[in-house]
């Protein structure tokens, strides 16, 4: 049987597109009293599928170099437990390091794909 992870579903990402990310509350030290449930962080991850022509793309202030053929990236980070639900701004770069697309820490749509709809609509983009 075929591993769906080897299938090639992501050529059909223009820039940016979220498919995944889970998080969990740290509590690697929960025997000292600081770290209790109310104050451990949260760890979280996410699934990021790129686009062909992004070259490089920044997650928060990481850095993220697109190699020849692969269009899949997964982050990891942590932060505090109320900001759980939230991630860092994903910004997609092309090959000339101009940015192409940004995703915002809550969006579901990238910077890029907004103005095609928002053109498609013939309504003026929404700042």
């Amino acid at each position: 049987m075929d591993d769906p992870a080897d299938t090639d579903t992501d050529t059909d990402v223009d820039v940016i597109e979220v498919r995944g990310g889970s998080g969990s509350l740290s509590l690697s030290r929960r025997r000292d009293p600081s770290r209790s449930v109310e104050s451990a962080l949260w760890i979280a991850c996410v699934q990021v599928y790129l686009g062909p022509d992004v070259d490089h793309i920044l997650i928060g202030d990481r850095r993220f170099d697109v190699a020849s053929g692969q269009r899949r990236v997964v982050a990891v980070w942590k932060g505090p437990r109320i900001r759980r639900g939230w991630r860092p701004v994903i910004v997609a770069f092309g090959r000339d390091g101009s940015e192409f697309s940004r995703l915002g820490p809550l969006d579901s749509l990238d910077s890029r794909t907004w103005a095609r709809v928002w053109g498609e609509l013939g309504e003026p983009e929404e700042s």
